[in-house]
């Protein structure tokens, strides 16, 4: 490692862990802010202190990742989870995600909006830390944001009705993906690749660990809608293995994670392959790991 990018990593991850301290101090009643893997703090730790001469980065294997709880009004909370890469945040964004039942779907869809907005204006402004920031409007803004009726928010269509004897538009196709991925470990990620699919009414199914095996499927523009969002998260490796246009059904009922009984976050191999022959997709087997 680049001596120049040495020093934007020790940077960021300073950062980070001061941010993280102050959060500490600010979210210190029970159980308001948790860390995930409290050994990524050792970690970074660790880095900082290695000698500058060496140019690695071996103890940065894992992200800082936390759960924020926000109370509301009428002892109601929510949930805040917090994924910081490790550039964050000089030169990436963090992954933040809200976990509650008291947003509908159309609601918890113009908060997800929002706050990317509030983030891409904190990054244009300045390159500091700014979670506390981002907590502190979240809050203000859900209680707000429960207040307003749904109607709201669900957007009508200005298209009027066709006369009978125009033809109908097409039924919508159904279109398959499979993913491949490096890995997938991270609890933010695991859960958004969850909401993803549920809110884009996709079923299939995700397989967390190394490597990491997604299918979804689904209409055409919502299977398209998720490969770019999840591709737009930070990966070591993601990869589109097939894409399998026109289906005529589904091959799942819904999306769920698979572990396949995994040790060590390594696939059990045979149960995933039986798992696949067990659906009708035997033949990814070769697409996935080349195997005849």
């Amino acid at each position: 490692m680049a001596e120049e990018e040495l020093q934007t990593y020790r940077r960021c991850i300073g950062q980070q862990l001061e941010e993280l301290e102050l959060l500490s101090s600010i979210y210190c009643a029970a159980g308001e802010l948790q860390l995930l893997d409290a050994g990524v703090v050792a970690d970074f730790n660790e880095f900082l202190e290695e000698d500058m001469d060496k140019p690695t980065a071996a103890s940065l294997l894992s992200h800082l990742e936390y759960v924020v709880k926000l109370s509301l009004p009428a002892k109601q909370s929510v949930e805040v989870r917090v994924e910081l890469p490790h550039l964050y945040p000089i030169l990436e964004q963090p992954l933040v995600s809200v976990h509650t039942p008291l947003l509908g779907k159309s609601k918890e869809q113009r908060l997800k909006i929002d706050m990317e907005q509030f983030q891409s204006q904190r990054r244009q402004e300045d390159a500091e830390p700014y979670i506390f920031q981002l907590l502190s409007w979240l809050q203000e803004y859900i209680e707000e944001l429960i207040k307003r009726p749904a109607a709201e928010f669900v957007e009508t269509s200005a298209v009027p009705d066709q006369p009978p004897d125009q033809p109908q538009p097409a039924a919508s196709q159904l279109e398959r993906i499979w993913i491949y991925s490096h890995h997938i470990k991270s609890t933010a990620k695991r859960q958004e690749l969850i909401r993803q699919a549920r809110q884009l009414q996709l079923t299939g199914f995700s397989r967390p660990g190394k490597p990491g095996i997604i299918c979804v499927e689904g209409e055409a523009e919502n299977v398209q809608t998720f490969w770019r969002t999840i591709r737009a998260l930070r990966w070591q490796k993601i990869s589109l293995v097939r894409t399998e246009p026109r289906q005529r059904r589904r091959g799942f009922e819904d999306f769920s994670e698979q572990l396949f009984n995994a040790e060590e976050g390594v696939m059990n191999m045979g149960q995933f392959i039986r798992f696949l022959e067990e659906h009708g997709f035997g033949y990814m087997k070769s697409e996935l790991f080349g195997l005849a």
